[in-house]
């Protein structure tokens, strides 16, 4: 489990000693979950030592990077590879192909979670906890029950869709809107002019457009820590727009990244404009542009961190780091590298899946700060782990009496607080093309995005993201331990190995699941429109928000807020 060390560990483990000292049981610990928003696997600077590299002075993290020396570095943190499946997982505490593998938009009525799985914010609720969410939900809207309110969160300000304008917070990824910065033909969607900003249940008419959108996150979480009583467990799940296209950052940010050469300008594609009044001949560079966001990221963070250390709760903090899916290699939406890693987002090579996680604060342990785990670890995992840390079985019984699907989650924290070296996770499947089991990965047909970054990508020479590997249906091998770069296919050299793999796909696909839970249109039928499009419009004023079984007495923008 412990192969490395590092230098800091000032605050690691302070709450163990003294609860240690004192002989007093160990309270259940502030859960701080960050899940960020395509961020590459080569975009931080503390997987540079997993690449056997030095840090690119592009990549500037020091604050990530500072709590993962006290923490714990997650090198084999599995997540889907993208964003829907992945937060629905982290929500809902199945794997993908237990809730749902598909890219949805919020008006889509099976989007997210089907209404009888419990949430991790109701199980943690349940338990004592004050949750609150703040930032991207993308686990649907159809339902008050499908937003973070109806999920069990006491508190949230949000947005729905994939993402929004960082400025204006105007959808800009639905059938509702067109997407701004595309050239290609859009006849199919609207051009309604809908805001994506949700406070609680209702728009959030005094926020959206006032200032960029992670700023106007951060000064409510720090509004939501303030508040909080520190004697009281905290669960707040905290979802970045970063670094998720379009590319646009404030421009103090970007000018710290002028020194950058050997750029391009792909990404103005998905990008209708990067700062606001922004010169006619301003010119795109997608790569400074990504790693200015990532530096801004980092700051909030660390403003994050600050926050929970003046209110005295840092000492007794868990937060984990995660990205949703690895960085997108396709130029129109990023500029992220996942180097050294091969692939990136919409693929299922490491590069989609395996994504930049640590775990830290004051709750570990003295013995694991400042260590590195290579065990097998799924975003779904953390709903059995914060229901073990708050002493409540994970098991959800309404989703077993509505014959759903089980959570899938498993816990851990023994291998996480040292107390055991082996996860209990040690298989992973991604639909029927992919499987992971211990150190090896099978895939199965053709497969996309087959590529590798480097750590300067993109730059005006490299791939573009539309590179494929034909596997077959006897399948690609790889141990993506000792070649997680997957440079080499094994399964003529292992064919049993392979075999066993896809064996072992075909039992596991007879379970696969997805969500397809609808509820009752609110608006009048004949629309020639999606409903969500119908309701943002007619009910709440221009914002997106639930549109089935919702209470129509509430007409006017004023009583929805109200």
């Amino acid at each position: 489990f412990i192969v490395g060390l590092a230098m800091s560990r000032s605050l690691c483990g302070l709450a163990f000693w003294v609860q240690l000292l004192l002989g007093s049981a160990r309270a259940p610990p502030h859960l701080i979950f960050v899940l960020v928003d395509d961020l590459g696997f080569g975009d931080v600077g503390f997987n540079s030592r997993f690449a056997n590299s030095s840090a690119s002075r592009e990549i500037r993290t020091p604050s990530i990077d500072e709590l993962v020396s006290e923490g714990v570095h997650l090198t084999r943190h599995y997540v889907h590879s993208t964003c829907t499946p992945t937060r629905t997982s982290a929500q809902s505490g199945r794997l993908p192909v237990h809730v749902q593998t598909t890219l949805k938009n919020p008006e889509e009525p099976d989007s997210g979670m089907p209404r009888n799985m419990t949430g991790v914010a109701e199980k943690l609720r349940a338990a004592g906890y004050h949750t609150h969410y703040v930032g991207k939900w993308d686990v649907g809207m159809a339902t008050h029950k499908h937003t973070p309110r109806g999920r069990g969160y006491e508190t949230s300000l949000s947005y729905f869709e994939h993402y929004n304008d960082y400025w204006t917070q105007k959808c800009m990824q639905s059938q509702c809107c067109k997407n701004f910065g595309s050239e290609d033909d859009q006849s199919d969607n609207l051009d309604l002019n809908i805001t994506d900003l949700w406070l609680n249940d209702g728009p959030a008419t005094k926020l959206n457009g006032t200032d960029y959108e992670e700023f106007i996150f951060l000064r409510h979480i720090e509004g939501v820590i303030e508040a909080h009583d520190p004697k009281e467990p905290l669960f707040l799940f905290y979802a970045p727009h970063l670094v998720h296209c379009p590319l646009q950052v404030p421009e103090e940010y970007l000018d710290k990244f002028s020194f950058m050469t050997d750029d391009e300008g792909e990404c103005a594609a998905e990008t209708p404009y990067v700062i606001p009044n922004q010169p006619k001949r301003f010119e795109y560079r997608c790569r400074q542009q990504y790693r200015a966001m990532v530096n801004l990221l980092d700051g909030q963070i660390g403003s994050l961190v600050q926050k929970l250390k003046a209110k005295g709760m840092w000492d007794d903090a868990l937060l984990v780091f995660t990205a949703d899916n690895g960085g997108p290699l396709v130029r129109d939406e990023s500029g992220a590298t996942n180097f050294p890693l091969r692939g990136g987002k919409y693929s299922n090579f490491e590069g989609g899946i395996r994504s930049a996680a640590f775990v830290s604060g004051g709750y570990l342990p003295p013995a694991v700060c400042g260590t590195v785990s290579n065990e097998l670890v799924h975003i779904a995992d953390w709903y059995a782990t914060f229901a073990a840390l708050a002493g409540i079985d994970a098991h959800d019984g309404l989703a077993a009496r509505s014959g759903l699907p089980p959570v899938d989650g498993l816990d851990l924290w023994p291998v996480l607080s040292g107390s055991a070296h082996r996860s209990p996770r040690q298989e992973l499947v991604y639909g029927p093309d992919a499987l992971i089991q211990g150190r090896f990965k099978l895939l199965v047909g053709m497969q996309a995005i087959a590529e590798w970054s480097g750590p300067n990508t993109p730059n005006a020479t490299g791939g573009r993201g539309h590179a494929t590997l034909d596997c077959g249906m006897d399948g690609c091998l790889f141990d993506v331990v000792a070649d997680p770069g997957e440079h080499r296919d094994l399964s003529k050299d292992m064919p049993d190995v392979a075999t066993s793999l896809k064996q072992r796909l075909q039992v596991l696909k007879q379970d696969f699941f997805e969500n397809s839970d609808r509820g009752v249109d609110s608006c009048p039928a004949g629309i020639g429109m999606p409903c969500a499009c119908w309701m943002a419009v007619n009910h709440y004023g221009g914002y997106f928000g639930p549109y089935q079984e919702v209470d129509m007495g509430s007409s006017t923008l004023e009583e929805v807020v109200a």
